[in-house]
């Protein structure tokens, strides 16, 4: 057997035995194996230097936990945890409140999934829970309102949200499906509102502001006694003169 050569420019490659038959894309010449073995061992370094240094990376981040306080929920007078309730319901705190503006309740109750509420022209609210006002263009229906434990629904079924104000609102708590009917007949849910802050503090509180199309909003909040005895004098006042035609607002709240 002699020596198979094949030309490459003016070189001459020894690397295969001389055969009749033989395939030569199947036999790698031992010039191309160990360049391909040193590029294996160069990915292998370098992949393990990537890696060391994530890893040491992710040991230097400090992780802390923090601890949320338990929403304890008044539906169906029971004063539970919210998570050990039974039913569908959503809890609306301060946060949620004061995460949007201050002059409207529309995007903190419509972040409630099943529940649409709309302004259809200023102060004047139209409330969808499950489907329960399609058959009501306008005003509230069909479901119950609860203003501190008192009924503020009237026997017609009506409620008029134009009463209260912004910081008339300290929670809400919406009850959806046939759970609500405890509170009576309403078809669509109830809405728990409250207007006492869980943490009861004597003091004086003023907020104000302003913005476009001559808007103005004015709070001024009195609280006095001790937690057993409460009094709250709350006064707002909130004008616009709108952004088109015949919807300038002036809306006063007053509440004892």
């Amino acid at each position: 057997m002699g020596e198979v050569e094949y030309a490459k420019g003016n070189q001459r490659d020894l690397c295969l035995p001389a055969t009749k038959n033989i395939i030569l894309t199947s036999i790698i010449p031992q010039c191309k194996t160990q360049t391909m073995k040193r590029s294996l061992i160069l990915t292998a370094v370098l992949f393990f230097i990537i890696n060391a240094s994530a890893q040491e990376k992710l040991s230097q981040d400090s992780v802390t936990a923090k601890d949320l306080k338990e929403v304890l929920v008044k539906a169906f007078e029971q004063h539970s945890k919210l998570l050990n309730t039974p039913a569908s319901l959503n809890y609306i705190g301060p946060s949620q409140l004061n995460r949007f503006n201050n002059t409207s309740l529309l995007p903190a109750i419509n972040s409630t999934p099943g529940v649409r509420m709309e302004e259809r022209s200023p102060g004047s609210y139209r409330l969808n829970i499950r489907g329960s006002s399609l058959r009501s263009p306008f005003g509230v229906r069909n479901v119950k309102i609860y203003y501190n434990n008192i009924p503020f629904t009237d026997p017609g079924g009506n409620t008029y949200l134009n009463q209260l104000g912004f910081y008339n609102f300290q929670s809400v708590e919406v009850l959806k499906g046939p759970s609500s009917s405890l509170y009576g007949a309403g078809t669509g849910g109830v809405l728990l509102i409250e207007s006492v802050p869980n943490e009861w503090k004597p003091g004086v509180a003023l907020d104000f502001s302003g913005g476009s199309f001559g808007l103005v909003n004015i709070n001024a909040n009195l609280r006095v006694g001790q937690p057993s005895f409460q009094n709250i004098i709350n006064f707002q006042h909130r004008e616009s003169d709108g952004y088109r035609d015949w919807t300038n607002l002036r809306h006063d709240v007053f509440i004892w």
